[in-house]
């Protein structure tokens, strides 16, 4: 509670990853401009309602690992690294277009 004795709403972050960051950002410089991309990504990384986890080491042989396992599936290997931190981080809804999102077993919005 605040002050006053009101119940703020629950802080929302937006999770993204180096990789999504990667892919979002190619598809603006070809869908916009250059200069629309550089925006973006100068939005998002200054952005205190965004984190940006980087794919390391660990997560990349995961995602790898999900990526192989998984050949009965469209999954891109992009899909297979946000599946795990997903997982990693207990996230069970993500914001996305993508249906491979719901096939994983998350819940998507909109």
């Amino acid at each position: 509670m605040n002050s006053i004795g009101t119940t703020q709403p629950p802080i929302r972050l937006f999770v993204t990853s180096d990789y999504v960051m990667d892919e979002t950002l190619t598809l603006v410089r070809f869908a916009h401009s250059h200069s629309k991309a550089v925006e973006f990504a100068n939005t998002i990384s200054s952005s205190r309602a965004t984190k940006l986890f980087f794919v390391g080491e660990d997560l990349f042989n995961k995602a790898l690992s999900m990526f192989i396992g998984h050949r009965d599936q469209e999954w891109s290997f992009t899909d297979c690294a946000s599946f795990v931190l997903m997982k990693q981080l207990n996230l069970t809804t993500a914001f996305a277009f993508d249906p491979h999102f719901k096939q994983a077993g998350f819940h998507t919005l909109p």
